[in-house]
């Protein structure tokens, strides 16, 4: 059995929302928190988050018990893009992982069916990822054998650029909940609403 990981990204300055999205509120609880929840019920014990520009807020969040659970690593290159928090997860990781589902902090409409069908989908050789508005895209599960090439990223590209690739064989699940974010507050308002 591969010993997974999950890496939930939320590193990001959310400039696009105007504050710490990551501790707005949904169902009564932090964004954050729900992510955490979630990959917790399929992956107990190994969940991580990469935090970058809110690291002290959400350390504050963490130490009033607004947040609970998971690991924080933080990635002090965050400001490079996406792909600078993924290669500070990975590298944190890929001692004591075989594996790692990388998940995205607001990707609010995941369900834990959807990344049980993803876990499912991956059999330690090839990558498994959601596929979503015609393209691939994460969630995603990495196996050991991507991590050299997750560790070469640059830019605010993520992992897309390794879901297209040919060298480690991909796998698609649908999961159409994937395309459902949160950029700014009027995509939380319509979600909550």
């Amino acid at each position: 059995m591969n010993r997974t990981a999950a890496l939930i990204m939320a590193a990001g300055a959310s400039s696009r929302f105007d504050g710490c999205k990551l501790l707005a509120e949904v169902n009564g609880q932090a964004l954050l928190q729900q992510s955490i929840d979630l990959v917790s019920g399929v992956l107990p014990d190994n969940v991580y988050v990469v935090t970058g520009a809110w690291h002290r807020e959400l350390m504050q969040a963490k130490k009033k018990r607004k947040l609970s659970g998971g690991a924080f690593i933080y990635a002090d290159t965050w400001s490079e893009g996406l792909s600078a928090s993924l290669v500070t997860g990975i590298c944190h990781l890929e001692r004591d992982y075989d594996a790692v589902l990388v998940v995205l902090a607001d990707q609010v409409a995941l369900s834990r069916d959807d990344l049980e069908r993803l876990l499912a989908t991956f059999d330690g050789r090839n990558i498994a990822c959601g596929f979503y508005h015609g393209r691939r895209g994460v969630p995603a599960i990495f196996g050991r054998n991507s991590f050299p090439r997750l560790k070469q990223l640059s830019g605010d590209q993520g992992a897309k650029a390794v879901l297209y690739e040919t060298a480690i064989p991909v796998l698609e699940c649908s999961i159409p909940n994937a395309s459902l974010d949160i950029d700014n507050r009027e995509q939380l308002a319509q979600w909550k609403g």
